[in-house]
């Protein structure tokens, strides 16, 4: 019985595998200045608040408890940023029922107590980023409060093989 099987396993462990073949480059790596430089100055109530890794993310609060948040991701290549509704709605007046209605329906739009829409930043083929990271918080995280996004549009899929181009099409006008 001492004598081996020719069925069993070598007897040796396995070559561990490389994740990433050796003959591959580095990652893609961008140095984003640190963010505590970049990062936007909001017009009051919304406060700045001291983070543990400035350099890599910050914080605003409001008074009314909604909250900003941005992070550089990984490597450099994108900023996320988040805003989270505050815990309250804004009441609805004791009004006509019209007003009423106009107010349910301005709550029903805004985003949720608690609800949170993020927002990323390639900063890649960013030529300024302080500008366009103060954009992006301005022109579509704080709008958010108050209209809710309903998405990002999809791409139109792509035309089959033997099938025409859908797609429209801007035509390139010559001089």
């Amino acid at each position: 019985m001492t004598e081996p099987d020719t069925f069993d396993r070598p007897g040796t462990t396995p070559m561990t595998r490389r994740r990433r073949p050796a003959f591959a480059g580095p990652h893609d790596e961008i140095d984003v200045p640190p963010l505590d430089q970049i990062a936007p100055t909001l017009d009051p109530p919304w406060r700045k608040e001291d983070t543990e890794t400035p350099d890599r993310t910050a914080a605003y609060d409001h008074p009314d408890r909604h909250r900003i948040g941005l992070r550089v991701q990984p490597r450099g290549l994108a900023i996320q940023t988040w805003i989270t509704a505050g815990p309250d709605l804004p009441p609805i007046p004791d009004a006509t029922p019209e007003e009423q209605a106009e107010a349910q329906a301005a709550n029903d739009a805004r985003l949720q107590p608690g609800r949170t829409w993020h927002a990323v930043l390639t900063t890649r083929r960013s030529k300024d980023l302080a500008a366009e990271l103060g954009t992006l918080v301005r022109e579509r995280l704080l709008p958010a409060l108050t209209n809710k996004p309903r998405g990002i549009p999809t791409p139109a899929p792509p035309a089959r093989i033997g099938q025409p181009d859908t797609t429209p099409q801007k035509e390139a006008t010559q001089k």
